[in-house]
């Protein structure tokens, strides 16, 4: 399964000073705590760029349809004046199941939908990077697919304290895998970050190694 496509590439950077997490999750800070980043907070219409997206991507299948989409949010969130010296990186993540982009749930009966729903199925999660510095632009997504173990009533009570115990809401898809309970999850392809919301290894590789960031 190939887990990490290329979606633009521009220019090459010029000597990094400094890094940039475009982006106020702790998850990603942590992920990023080896490059010491300031940490800005972004703005952005993100439903609204999905939809002009999905609609203007319509000839793919849906899910490189998403995946692109989801490149084109993390564009945006690093579409402003840049500083010379500073790598900017700006990330997004959106899980796909059943045909539909799986965002944060609106409230926790949402929420529980979307994690039922993920029982006895697999689905997939993205994750799109952008690395945008004055001279160049990398963006790229990985993807991760997710088996769930098919439902049995001795898991409801661990769905049940998952839901209203772990902060849904602020989640793609309703979940982190990092705090699921480990009976839900029958099997894992792809790198994990992608599904904790940043593909560290390869953002690492990208920005350090001479061959892929041109440096």
């Amino acid at each position: 399964m190939q887990t990490v496509f290329q979606y633009q590439k521009e220019g090459s950077p010029a000597n990094i000073t400094s890094y940039v997490l475009l982006s106020n999750s702790p998850r990603r800070k942590q992920l990023l705590d080896f490059l010491q980043p300031h940490i800005l907070s972004v703005d952005i219409d993100e439903r609204g760029i999905e939809e002009k997206f999905m609609q203007e991507f319509a000839a793919d299948d849906f899910l490189t349809r998403a995946a692109k989409t989801c490149c084109e949010i993390s564009k945006a969130k690093s579409d402003m004046p840049l500083l010379p010296n500073h790598l900017y990186i700006s990330a997004d993540t959106i899980v796909v199941a059943d045909g539909q982009i799986f965002n944060k749930p609106r409230d926790l009966a949402e929420a529980e939908t979307m994690l039922r729903s993920y029982f006895g199925k697999s689905h997939h999660v993205v994750t799109s990077v952008c690395l945008r510095t004055t001279h160049s632009l990398d963006v790229f997504y990985t993807l991760a697919k997710l088996d769930f173990v098919a439902y049995y009533p001795a898991l409801e009570e661990a769905i049940q304290s998952y839901i209203h115990d772990n902060q849904p809401l602020d989640k793609a898809g309703a979940y982190g895998i990092q705090e699921l309970d480990p009976r839900f999850v029958a099997g894992i392809s792809g790198d994990i970050h992608t599904i904790v919301g940043l593909p560290v290894a390869e953002v690492s590789r990208r920005i350090f190694s001479k061959e892929v960031f041109g440096k």
